[in-house]
C-alpha cells in the first residue's frame, strides 16, 4: 500500500520499490503502481529536493556528452537509427523497454527517464488532415509526428502551446482552429527566420510619419512589393502565407527571436484595399504596442471582418485609417452619396491609391456595391509571387 512519503528514508524506500515495479512493468498488473508511486515521488522531490531531475531528452544528452557518445552508440538501447533520431529530436516518446536499457546500459537515473512531461507539451498539439495537406502544397512536408519537433524549431525548445496563455489577444471568429493557427504562426517565423531583413529595427523609428510614408508606396504600380522592400531596409519582415484550413485571418504581427519584427499576410481578400489596411494595422501594433509584443511569445492575430471592443485593436484599427486618410480629409468617406469625383479627390489630396478611399468609402457606409470599380482586385497575390 503506497503511502506518503515525509522523510529521505520514506524517499529512497519508494524509489526502490518504483525500480522492481519497473523491471516487472510487463506485467499490466503494476501499472497502475507505478503511476500512483510516480506522483508521490515527483511531490516529494519538488518539495523537499532543489535541484530538480533533468528532463528525459535532456538527461540522455547529458550523458552523451559526459562519455562521447554519438546518435549510432544509443542504438542498442533505443533501436534503430530513424528511432534514435525520433528520441534525439523529441519527436518519440521512451518506451518502458527503453527507460530499463538506457538506466542499466547508460546508468541514467529513473527520475529523469520517467519525469512527466510539462503540461501544455508540443506532443499534445494535434491538426486535422487537411491542414498538413495544405502545408505540404505550401512547402512544408510534415506528418502528424512531426508536429511538435516542427513547433519546437520554430518557437524554441522550451516552447509551451502559446495559445493557452493570457499575454495572447486575438481578434478572431469562434470558429477558428487554435491549433492549425499556431502552426500557421510556426511556418510564418520558419519563413522569417530563412528570409532575414536587410536592416536592423528600430522602435523609434515607428510613428505616425513613418507609416504615412509607407502609405503612399500604395500610389506606385507596384506598391506592395516597395513597401515591403522599405519595411525589409528598416528591420521587420512581411511573410506572405496563405491560410490554413480553420483559419480566417487576414494578417497578425509577431517577433522573431524575442527582436526581429514580423508580419504575416495571408492576403484572404486579395484586393489592394485590403493589403494596404492589413499592413497598415500591423504597423500599427508596432507603433503602439510593441512593449506587449516584446513579452514572452506575444502575438496579435487579426481576423479585421470581425468587430471588436478590445482597445488595443481600436487602437490599432484609428492609427491604420489615420495613416491612410489624414482625419483632415477622411469626411467624404462619410457621406452616404458621394461622388466618384469626390473618392478620387481625397485619394489624390491623401496621397494614396484611390481603392484604399473607395473601400474605406464601403466600410462607413455598409455598401459593398457602390464604387467597385474602383477598386483593383487579384493582382497583389500574382505579384509577389512573381517577385
Amino acid at each position: 500500500m503506497i503511502k506518503p512519503i515525509k522523510n529521505k528514508l520514506d524517499h529512497q524506500t519508494a524509489k526502490e520499490r518504483m525500480e522492481e515495479l519497473i523491471l516487472l512493468s510487463d506485467d499490466k498488473d503494476v501499472s497502475d503502481e507505478i503511476e500512483v508511486l510516480a506522483a508521490v515521488i515527483e511531490k516529494y522531490e519538488r518539495n523537499h529536493i532543489m535541484t530538480e531531475a533533468p528532463s528525459a531528452l535532456a538527461a540522455i544528452k547529458l550523458r552523451m556528452e559526459q562519455r562521447n557518445l554519438t546518435a549510432r552508440d544509443l542504438e542498442p538501447y533505443i533501436g534503430s537509427r530513424a528511432r534514435v533520431s525520433e528520441v534525439l529530436s523529441g519527436k518519440r516518446k521512451l518506451s518502458m523497454d527503453m527507460v530499463r536499457a538506457l538506466h542499466a546500459g547508460l546508468a541514467i537515473p529513473y527520475e529523469s527517464l520517467m519525469k512527466k512531461e510539462e503540461i501544455g507539451s508540443t506532443m499534445a498539439v494535434e491538426v486535422s488532415q487537411p491542414v498538413l495537406t495544405k502545408l505540404k502544397e505550401l512547402g512544408f512536408d510534415l506528418n502528424m509526428k512531426d508536429i511538435g519537433g516542427f513547433l519546437r524549431s520554430a518557437f524554441g525548445p522550451n516552447f509551451v502551446p502559446a495559445l493557452n496563455r493570457r499575454t495572447r489577444t486575438q481578434r478572431a471568429s469562434g470558429k477558428t482552429d487554435l491549433n492549425a493557427l499556431l502552426v500557421w504562426q510556426a511556418a510564418v517565423l520558419t519563413k522569417a527566420d530563412q528570409n532575414p531583413p536587410i536592416g536592423n529595427f528600430s522602435k523609434e523609428l515607428i510613428d505616425k510619419n513613418f507609416l504615412r510614408s509607407i502609405a503612399k508606396l500604395s500610389t506606385h504600380p507596384q506598391g506592395p512589393l516597395r513597401a515591403i522592400n522599405e519595411l525589409s531596409k528598416q528591420g521587420i519582415i512581411v511573410v506572405i502565407f496563405p491560410l490554413l484550413p480553420g483559419t480566417f485571418l487576414d494578417g497578425a504581427v509577431m517577433l522573431l527571436k524575442g527582436k526581429t519584427p514580423v508580419i504575416g499576410l495571408t492576403l484572404r481578400h486579395d484586393r489592394i484595399d485590403n493589403f494596404w489596411f492589413t499592413l497598415l494595422h500591423e504597423l500599427s501594433h508596432l507603433a503602439k504596442h510593441f512593449q506587449i509584443l516584446s513579452t514572452s511569445d506575444h502575438v496579435f492575430f487579426d481576423e479585421l471582418d470581425v468587430e471588436t471592443d478590445d482597445e488595443i485593436e481600436a487602437e490599432a484599427d484609428s492609427l491604420a485609417k489615420r495613416s491612410l486618410i489624414p482625419t483632415k480629409f477622411a469626411s467624404v468617406c462619410r457621406k452616404k452619396f458621394a461622388r466618384t469625383e469626390e473618392i478620387e479627390s481625397v485619394s489624390e489630396q491623401a496621397g494614396v491609391h484611390v481603392s484604399i478611399v473607395a473601400g474605406r468609402w464601403q466600410k462607413e457606409n455598409g455598401d459593398y456595391k457602390k464604387f467597385s470599380r474602383l477598386i483593383e482586385r487579384n493582382i497583389v497575390r500574382d505579384m509577389l509571387r512573381s517577385a
